[in-house]
């Protein structure tokens, strides 16, 4: 009969894995990491800015897995890695030249920098043409009389402003009753809000906010617009190529062929560079145009193409994130198993031996304990430069010290048990008994937090890759999309993605570490009566 997994495992480990699977949040949580880890092992398949395959002169070439200079397809190309994009739109690939690529799902590499001009924008360019409003304000005295005005000579046809002083207000403007009555309040020194009134002239007249003062003042301000007339607003939307009208009409007058070119010549700029209003004078008045084009300026949002938006340098944040997800998942795995190794190995030899072994140990643990990790961390930085190894090894020789105190204490508990005992007395080695009687049986602790460091190693990548001290610069990595995110606030992708990733593995693995405990804790299924 055939061996299964099961039949191979002892009768109370096959019980903690029924226990397990009957936790469905547990079960699918770890289905779920699986599958997640799955994917992201196969990123190089999936996003690349390397074909899969390339067909050229008769032979396959595997760039996802091996170097090619330039000057494996071009005679005269460089001994540098060939510019597969490049080499896609030159004729060596062409439709006659019997030559192809086999492109990845996602055409775009984790460092690759996107150019502007490759991103495709559905955004029309907004052109607004509105009249250029007069503005100007008054100075009056306690007699309503204007003391002082500037810039108000165009709208009562006088040559200077100075035509207007010492001339009553009422002789240049029909004052509303009501605005009347405010400025009488402003004399009075009595607090007053900010109004507005439209006088008989059509005019717009405003009056700031007033506050009281120690004394009353002897002047008041007026300002004085130009009511907008209806239809001297125009709008227009002109998406790229498409060309521009042939004519225009405002307020019932056509604009000049001469106008309208110049118009046409800033709207065409206006769709590769930011382009000044322009100004121009018609019989209706004097009018000025708008162009707002959204244009591209890293880090941008998301758009067709590239649906989780680009960073400040321009590359791809689904692709970085998918790539993050491998190194922090790799990461947290490799490291989680290193520092258990270590920690079991220094756990065991205490709580077996005892004595001055587990004194000594214990005293150059609390020692190493007390060195400052960040510190370290900067130092070795600096020197060494920052690396996915150096990482590890940091990290690792400081990692391993929670799992050993948890490891010594069961071997002290179990190494008085009987059947350690029996196993002396039939001279079994130490060793031996140490990692083939004792250690299966003290293991509880490690399977139930290994997906709790698991996270809390992720977690720490992040932040470090946050703070500038983890991944060399350049790597794809959760932490760095959220410092970029702290330099450009107003690009919410560059939170919001990396966080939701972040959350859902963190999430994933605690759902998985409650279940795992849940299964091996002998404690969950006992009660009293």
């Amino acid at each position: 009969m055939p061996l299964s997994l099961t039949s191979i495992l002892d009768p109370n480990t096959r019980r903690r894995l029924r226990r397990f699977g009957a936790i469905k949040r547990a079960k699918w949580s770890l289905y779920l990491l699986l599958a997640i880890f799955f994917v992201s092992l196969l990123s190089n398949f999936i996003a690349n800015d390397k074909p899969l395959l390339v067909k050229h002169s008769g032979g396959l070439a595997v760039p996802v897995f091996f170097f090619y200079p330039e000057s494996e397809f071009v005679s005269d190309g460089a001994g540098t890695e060939a510019d597969y994009k490049k080499l896609r739109d030159s004729d060596l690939f062409n439709d006659e030249s019997g030559n192809w690529m086999l492109w990845p799902l996602i055409p775009f590499g984790p460092r690759e920098s996107i150019p502007q001009e490759e991103i495709a924008l559905d955004a029309p360019l907004k052109i607004e043409i509105k009249p250029e409003l007069k503005l100007a304000s008054i100075d009056v005295d306690t007699s309503f009389v204007i003391r002082r005005s500037r810039g108000a000579a165009p709208f009562f046809e006088v040559r200077s402003d100075r035509e207007l002083a010492g001339k009553a207000l009422s002789e240049v403007i029909d004052l509303p009753a009501e605005a009347r009555d405010t400025l009488l309040q402003h004399f009075a020194n009595e607090p007053t809000p900010a109004a507005e009134f439209t006088t008989a002239d059509g005019y717009l007249l405003s009056i700031a906010e007033y506050r009281a003062r120690p004394s009353a003042r002897s002047l008041a301000r007026v300002s004085l617009a130009e009511a907008p007339r209806e239809g001297q607003t125009l709008k227009l939307d002109l998406l790229p190529g498409e060309s521009f009208p042939e004519a225009l009409d405002i307020a019932g007058g056509a604009i000049t062929a001469e106008t309208l070119s110049a118009l046409e010549q800033r709207a065409q700029a206006a769709q590769e560079v930011m382009q000044p209003p322009l100004l121009f004078t018609t019989p209706a008045g004097d009018f000025r145009a708008t162009f707002d084009k959204e244009l591209v300026k890293f880090p941008f949002r998301p758009v067709r193409g590239h649906a989780f938006g680009l960073d400040d340098t321009g590359r791809d944040v689904g692709v970085r994130i998918l790539y993050a997800t491998r190194l922090a998942l790799l990461f947290g795995l490799i490291l989680v198993l290193a520092t258990y190794t270590i920690g079991i190995i220094i756990g065991a030899l205490q709580g077996f031996f005892a004595g001055k072994v587990d004194m000594f140990g214990q005293r150059f643990i609390e020692i190493w304990e007390a060195l400052p990790f960040l510190f370290i961390m900067i130092f070795v930085s600096d020197v060494y430069g920052r690396g996915f190894g150096i990482l590890l090894l940091i990290y690792g020789i400081f990692n391993w010290i929670g799992i050993s105190y948890y490891m010594r204490a069961e071997f002290l508990k179990l190494r008085s048990f009987p059947f350690v005992e029996s196993a002396k007395v039939m001279g079994i080695n130490r060793l031996r008994i140490m990692f083939s009687h004792i250690l299966p049986n003290a293991l509880v602790p490690v399977i139930t937090f290994f997906p709790f460091a698991l996270v809390g190693a992720i977690g720490s990548l992040t932040a470090l890759d946050y703070l500038g001290f983890g991944l060399p610069a350049g790597s794809p990595s959760w932490g760095d999309l959220l410092s970029q995110g702290q330099s450009y606030p107003y690009a919410w992708w560059l939170i919001l993605y990396p966080s939701i990733a972040l959350f859902i593995v963190s999430l994933l693995g605690i759902f998985i570490g409650e279940g795992i405990r849940a299964a091996f804790d002998p404690k969950n299924s006992a009660h009293l009566e």
